[in-house]
């Protein structure tokens, strides 16, 4: 269901050709640190850097891996958002929910960290609702045809940005307390 809601939002937008399975997927969603998650109508990929875990692989790397702001921020612990999509008929609350995963999965980790790579034209999105900033220029992103910046908050100030916004403190604590945050 993930890589066909996948497939779904990114040929409405042009981004992928058809495929007559129609269905998306890459070689991050075979890898032991990466981690779908399905809810409301949304969908995203996130992926756990624990170095010490031998988990380094993560798509920010293949994008923005020579860029000084990622070689900073792969010394340490992250969780990364990638392949946020939205169905047609997502619910209001979706990219909170969708967001609270990767929160979640940031706080069961012990990450320092929480990256995202979004379309240049949503990076003001990240920035405006979760105070995330940019790092580096937008770039091609691998699989699709469009560009992605690289940005990122730290897990501690997007804990405090989540405690202003009822909803996504909600739903950050419904994905911990549920155990979608509990893979190990």
């Amino acid at each position: 269901m993930v890589y066909r809601l996948r497939y779904a939002c990114y040929h409405r937008s042009g981004a992928i050709p058809t495929a007559p399975e129609e269905s998306f997927s890459d070689r991050y969603d075979e890898l032991p640190n990466h981690f779908s998650f399905l809810t409301a109508g949304a969908t995203v990929r996130v992926s756990v850097v624990v170095p010490e875990r031998g988990w380094t692989e993560c798509p920010s790397r293949s994008v923005f891996g020579d860029h000084p702001a990622f070689k900073e921020l792969a010394r340490s612990r992250f969780v990364e958002a990638s392949r946020l999509c939205f169905g047609k008929l997502a619910r209001r609350d979706s990219f909170y929910r969708v967001i609270a995963h990767l929160a979640a999965l940031g706080e069961l980790h012990r990450a320092t960290w929480v990256v995202a790579c979004p379309r240049e034209e949503h990076a003001d999105t990240y920035e405006r609702l979760f105070g995330f900033e940019t790092l580096a220029a937008p770039r091609p992103y691998f699989g699709v045809n469009f560009k992605t910046s690289l940005m990122a908050i730290s897990l501690e100030g997007l804990r405090e940005r989540a405690n202003g916004i009822r909803s996504m403190r909600l739903a950050w604590d419904a994905a911990l307390v549920s155990g979608a945050a509990s893979v190990s």
